[in-house]
């Protein structure tokens, strides 16, 4: 969560300086939000943690995008019962 407007938009920010790369030496990782696009670091910990949320969420919408791709998908044995009858 951005410390300036509270937004969950945020991404990881690329190395740009120095400061960076001393940052990560102290166990901090630089962030960036998208809405008012400060800068600002977060300990590594909570890096690892944002990570993981991510990717479940990419996991869980994938997952979500093959059951739809699934249901829309038509049965083979539909229509199998009236093709017996006749």
């Amino acid at each position: 969560m951005c410390p300036s407007c509270n937004s969950n938009d945020i991404s990881r920010s690329r190395k740009r300086k120095l400061k960076d790369s001393f940052m990560r030496w102290m166990g901090k990782v630089a962030y960036r939000c998208r809405e008012c696009q400060r800068r600002f670091y977060v300990n590594i910990d909570v890096d690892r943690r944002l990570r993981r949320a991510k990717e479940w969420q990419r996991r869980s919408a994938e997952h979500i995008n093959m059951a739809q791709k699934h249901d829309d998908e038509q049965d083979p044995l539909d229509g199998y019962e009236e093709d017996m009858e006749a």
